[in-house]
């Protein structure tokens, strides 16, 4: 009976989201029992019920109230603990985002999660968190991450003696912020050993805050994080919405800070476009230092590649390194996956790493990315149809040609690219996001009153989309 409910709600949803959305965080749901008129679905963890509850609530509603009617109740059964053999679950009501609200940090207890926490494990001996690979001399310097570096160096030298605390690190996924900030601790632990330094996702931060909740602990999970000399939290973004964990980081905050503790933050977006974040708790982190690191420029991300072969005793031939550095634009950690997939297959093969092997093994790799379009593609069509070379559209001339070539490389890497002014500017010889936007202005002017200039910028994306297949 609960099979065919499920299903049906399955069908009602199926309809509202996208497909791989659905794919993601409906299908591994396991529909466990129906009475009356409450259904109980099993999900795999609790960051998965609170994903669900954050962002489908709405959708789960009117799906059950369809098919259950107007009185339909929900519970989570949440599987938190598969080391036994048989899975421990707690079961958490869905019946506050019912009526409106998201749920997620108000529920009754059924039984006890058994979850390893952090603060719990480090009681009896205390364990930084920290990923030891994780270091400065590992990290690469460039433009894309020259502020958030120096800041970072400087924090690993000094913490909570200097002006940049908190010290948020943030930017796009896999571009090497967890790696800066566990730099920084490896660093402070180098030259303080005895400095309590500890590393720990928002999300492990979440977790074990309920867990101190329900288990009665929450003066020693207090006690334990106020206890730290350097704190690190990973992507706070998702602590969106979680009023009660917000309200325990205020408190921590407050006490570190004003104790002259280092707090080192991350996030995937400047923190006043996280929504759902209490506006003391905004106030309170921007105190110190925001730093963003942007998508690595071509000449970093030869030196990744450079650096990841020498820790890795491997040589590869120039045009191989130039192909991977020019396809893989936007992710350091594609990079590194590159790498690793390229000197696996030759291990099995037992061949050596030329171009065609190199294209051939990268295949499923590189035409994901190239499906994101890159400025070195605009740059390349702009250059053919204005019969110049990449050297003039980065360099200093003002002939006419290549000025409007240059502006319109600005504006159709704004239009048509998630890129920021930032990078953009670096792109094109090193200017700065206003005269991005002055190019990207100017051009838009002209294309709204000149025909002719219009049929420029459309005959310049054909051969955009040309290069981009």
């Amino acid at each position: 009976m609960e099979q065919q409910i499920w299903d049906s709600c399955l069908n009602d949803i199926r309809e509202k989201i996208n497909p791989l959305a659905f794919k993601t965080w409906f299908i591994p749901i396991k529909p466990v029992s129906f009475s009356g008129n409450e259904l109980t679905i099993e999900v795999p963890s609790q960051f998965f019920y609170e994903w669900i509850e954050e962002n489908y609530s709405s959708f789960l509603k009117k799906a059950l109230k369809n098919v259950i009617g107007p009185d339909a109740r929900l519970m989570y059964s949440i599987v938190v603990d598969k080391s036994q053999g048989q899975p421990v679950t707690i079961e958490l009501p869905h019946q506050n985002a019912m009526n409106g609200g998201t749920g997620v940090e108000n529920f009754t207890r059924k039984s006890v999660p058994a979850m390893p926490s952090v603060f719990e494990n480090n009681l009896a001996r205390f364990e930084t968190q920290l990923n030891k690979k994780y270091t400065f001399d590992t990290l690469i310097r460039g433009d894309c991450n020259s502020l958030a570096f120096a800041a970072s160096k400087s924090v690993a030298q000094s913490p909570g003696q200097n002006a940049f605390n908190p010290l948020v690190i943030y930017g796009g996924v896999g571009l090497g912020k967890t790696h800066m900030i566990q730099a920084i601790g490896n660093s402070v632990r180098e030259n303080k050993q005895n400095s309590r330094v500890l590393y720990v996702s928002s999300e492990k931060f979440a977790i074990d805050f309920v867990s101190a909740i329900q288990n009665g602990k929450i003066q020693e999970f207090s006690s334990f994080y106020r206890s730290i000399d350097v704190l690190i939290i990973d992507d706070i973004q998702f602590f969106s919405g979680k009023e009660k964990t917000q309200e325990e980081i205020f408190h921590i905050f407050n006490t570190l800070h004003q104790t002259n503790k280092q707090i080192i933050l991350s996030a995937d977006r400047p923190i006043k476009e996280i929504k759902g974040i209490e506006d003391r708790l905004i106030s309170r982190f921007n105190w110190g230092l925001s730093a963003d690191i942007q998508p690595p420029d071509y000449e970093t991300r030869r030196a990744i590649i450079q650096s990841k072969l020498e820790h890795s005793g491997v040589n590869l031939d120039e045009p191989v390194i130039e192909f991977i550095a020019t396809n893989i634009t936007e992710n350091v950690r594609e990079l590194e996956g590159c790498i690793v997939k390229l000197l696996a297959a030759q291990s099995l093969d037992n061949r050596e790493i030329d171009l065609q092997f190199t294209k051939q093994t990268l295949k499923d790799i590189i035409r994901q990315t190239t499906k994101r379009l890159t400025l070195e593609t605009i740059e390349k069509a702009v250059c053919s149809y204005f019969s110049i070379t990449p050297n003039d559209l980065k360099g200093k001339s003002k002939k006419k040609e290549i000025a409007m070539g240059r502006q319109i490389a600005m504006y159709l890497s704004k239009t048509m690219t998630e890129s920021s002014l930032k990078t953009i500017g670096l792109h094109f010889g090193g200017r700065d996001h206003s005269t991005v936007i002055h190019a990207v202005n100017t051009v838009g002017k002209r294309i709204d009153t000149i025909s002719e200039e219009r049929k420029k910028i459309e005959e310049i994306r054909k051969r955009i989309e040309i290069l981009s297949m």
